[in-house]
């Protein structure tokens, strides 16, 4: 029998030394990670396979749909493991909802009222402005962007810088994961006050054919499935509106099999565990601090959130998703 070398017994117990990577950077035994880069989009690929795309330019707006509600600055198409797209984008019910987007409901700045996220008004909009960085990583890909919150009517003025740090883990092959961290801060001296609101802040639209049965709205014509709601406290949509969630997963079909979307909120941002809102009809959700009460973002005091998005071509799995909230929180 062998002895190991003093050197090989060191190097063996430097590497039991090393923390545990979370399950997020685990290798995946497939494509690497990589971006493509066009005028209009920045996109995160696997492979030949989109994993998901920013907007630097409003897509093409679709017939029927007045043009005040195109938008850049958000993300969309989010696409499954397998492929399948589970955001939606000018949806006919809602066409201000864009993929992921951020966007405060009822502001005032300056004895203005602001709505950013309702564009029909036509008083605010969130655009994107600029690319600050692309790089690889050992974990995946990240990227940076800008995007300003602005008051559209005279006189126009730029109210908020808002920064997203975008990190895309190079994960196993049944689930995909990223990051968005988020930072908006004041570009005057006037406060934006953000309003006590029953919804507005980081959102999610996913697939119109996840609409139920019983929405008012124009519904998509053909059979749909809808799609349900799941927070980490076991609640469905009802259940769910506006209470205080680690994590939202909203699933539904696609072509007959499964596919869900999480957003994980870190135990770090503002007011956590964030109050969210759950749509009685819609396949959206918001995590929303401002149902909780006023508040605002000034040159002192900016407004920060980090938040993970899972991915799968699977219905939720409660306990993994809890696994997955517990190993980030403890990052």
């Amino acid at each position: 029998m062998q002895t190991s070398s003093p050197l090989k017994l060191i190097a063996f117990l430097l590497v039991l030394s090393q923390p545990l990577a979370p399950k997020a950077y685990c290798q995946s035994n497939t494509h690497k990670l990589g971006f493509s880069e066009s005028p209009e989009t920045i996109e995160v690929l696997r492979g030949e396979q989109v994993v998901l795309a920013y907007n630097k330019k409003s897509p093409p707006v679709p017939a029927g749909i007045d043009a005040i509600y195109h938008r850049s600055g958000c993300l969309h198409p989010v696409m499954t493991p397998n492929g399948r797209v589970i955001t939606d984008m000018f949806p006919t019910d809602h066409p201000h909802q864009h993929g992921i987007f951020t966007a405060w409901v009822k502001t005032s700045y300056a004895k203005r009222e602001i709505d950013f996220w309702n564009l029909a008004k036509g008083t605010g909009r969130v655009l994107h402005e600029r690319v600050r960085y692309q790089k690889q990583t050992d974990g995946g890909s990240e990227f940076e962007v800008e995007l300003i919150h602005r008051a559209e009517q005279k006189p126009q003025v730029d109210i908020l810088k808002e920064n997203w740090k975008i990190t895309v883990y190079q994960t196993k092959d049944y689930y995909n994961c990223f990051d968005l961290n988020l930072k908006q801060t004041a570009l005057t001296d006037t406060p934006l006050v953000i309003k006590q609101n029953r919804y507005g802040g980081f959102a999610l639209r996913a697939r119109s054919e996840w609409l139920t049965s019983n929405d008012k709205d124009e519904l998509r014509k053909g059979s749909r499935e809808p799609g349900s709601f799941l927070n980490n406290l076991g609640s469905n949509r009802i259940e769910g509106n506006h209470q205080k969630s680690k994590w939202v997963a909203l699933t539904g079909n696609i072509d007959a099999r499964p596919a869900t979307i999480a957003v994980l909120s870190h135990p770090s941002n503002f007011r956590a565990p964030q109050t969210v809102r759950l749509h009685p009809t819609k396949p959206y959700f918001a995590y929303s601090p401002c149902v909780d009460g006023k508040f605002s973002i000034d040159k002192q005091h900016p407004y920060s959130a980090r938040y993970r998005i899972l991915v799968t071509d699977e219905a939720p799995d409660s306990k993994w998703l809890d696994e997955q909230w517990e190993s980030w929180a403890e990052e």
